[in-house]
């Protein structure tokens, strides 16, 4: 059996979390719809991204735009 070092572990976690926005009227807030994932490259230059489209279509049915957000995902302590 291979053992995974810590390194490896963290490695194949997402570096990004995806989010579709809903927008609200007024000052109300917006509700963030996590939606998928996205890997960094390598080199820094890209992403490579997971998309559930079922939050996406859910504010298409809704008649909203769906407007895509991709967010660093914060260091786990």
């Amino acid at each position: 059996m291979m053992m995974t070092t810590q390194a490896e572990t963290n490695a194949k976690l997402p570096t990004h979390t995806i989010y579709v926005v809903e927008a609200k009227e007024g000052n109300a807030k917006s509700n963030w719809l996590p939606v998928g994932a996205a890997w960094e490259h390598n080199g820094g230059e890209g992403l490579s991204l997971s998309i559930n489209s079922l939050g996406i279509s859910y504010l298409k049915d809704k008649g909203q735009d769906a407007n895509l957000v991709v967010r660093r995902n914060k260091p786990q302590e």
